[in-house]
């Protein structure tokens, strides 16, 4: 098989973090990507493991040498993916899982035109309030994702897949069938595949 990558996006509360890591712990062909940023770590949080945590300096001079695939400044910290994170696991024949947002989505698409991409939908609109709710993050916050998952939606119909998150177990079982079907597909095999007479 011929390694890809499998980019995956959902409105803030959908729950996309969960159904991948569900997802990487059966399937050992697939692997996440790590962002890098220049936040601090958070407790517990290991650089190179939940993320590669680089200074001001490192993540500019990666930008100029056009080291990044994708990157964003919210607030005043850079987020990012490495090109050579994606790049790495591809030759090792491994698929590079990317959980981003939809512009990020687009622009990986554009330079990985293989790509598989999946948005997680959430039941509702109400029902992702209650989950965002769940993390206890203010009132305000809650309304401006809500508004931002409005208009994120609006992105589906350019999405492979819309996979509905109504029933955690059936989520990521139908993710877990999304990458063992492309990993299938015919395109992607690397050796003629030959019928035993």
């Amino acid at each position: 098989m011929k390694a890809f990558p499998i980019i995956v996006s959902s409105p803030s509360g959908a729950g996309k973090t969960t159904i991948v890591d569900a997802v990487l712990k059966t399937n050992k062909t697939v692997s996440r990507v790590i962002t890098a940023t220049t936040r601090a770590p958070r407790k517990g949080e290991k650089n190179g493991k939940d993320y590669h945590f680089w200074t001001m300096k490192q993540f500019e001079q990666a930008i100029k040498k056009h080291q990044m695939l994708e990157w964003a400044q919210v607030h005043t910290h850079y987020y990012g993916i490495p090109k050579k994170s994606v790049d790495g696991l591809l030759k090792k024949n491994i698929c590079p899982i990317l959980v981003i947002d939809v512009q990020g989505a687009r622009t990986v698409k554009a330079q990985y035109p293989k790509a598989v991409t999946v948005f997680i939908v959430p039941p509702s609109l109400k029902e992702l309030k209650k989950r965002i709710l769940g993390r206890n993050d203010n009132t305000q916050d809650i309304e401006i994702r809500l508004e931002t998952a409005k208009k994120e939606m609006k992105e589906l119909v350019n999405y492979d897949y819309a996979l509905l998150n109504d029933h955690l177990p059936e989520a990521i079982s139908a993710m877990a069938g999304i990458v063992r079907a492309e990993q299938c597909r015919v395109g992607r095999q690397d050796k003629k595949l030959t019928i035993l007479k």
